[in-house]
């Protein structure tokens, strides 16, 4: 799928994303990608962000995040595609159950749109090794 945009696209994953508020790192890191390109998210992340809501403000506060600050990433068929593509490629290297269907989903979004997977989370890392063709960014807060 082709991007509307010529900067980069970041899909931010929650593993990083939750440190926003809390690690001066992770804060700087993140900014500096929004400058360098567009911050992404999508519907997994977005339900990943809303789990790890303490109170119904700081639900409120993660939707507008997710929904109004982020560029939107959609899942279609072509998501659906790639979600098996990865998960034979996890098997045929023998990490079958090496990431979590979460994870799985994201990545396969990244794929679709292009995009750059933020991260602090070693599924990423397993999903590159099996489909090297995962553009994924660690950061560790």
């Amino acid at each position: 799928m082709t991007s509307p945009f010529a900067r980069p696209l970041y899909l931010i994953d929650h593993s990083l994303m939750s440190h926003y508020r809390t690690s001066s790192s992770a804060k700087l890191a993140i900014d500096r990608l929004a400058v360098e390109g567009v911050l992404c998210s999508s519907m997994v992340t977005m339900d990943e962000a809303r789990f790890s809501a303490r109170n119904r403000q700081d639900l409120i506060f993660i939707t507008e995040l997710y929904g109004a600050v982020f560029h939107w990433l959609e899942t279609d068929g072509g998501v659906e595609e790639e979600v098996g593509r990865i998960r034979t490629a996890l098997w045929k290297i023998g990490a079958g159950r090496g990431a979590q269907t979460t994870d799985i989903q994201i990545a396969a979004t990244a794929l679709r749109h292009d995009a750059v997977v933020v991260h602090n989370d070693r599924d990423f890392c397993t999903i590159h090794r099996a489909v090297p063709a995962l553009n994924q960014l660690r950061l560790k807060p």
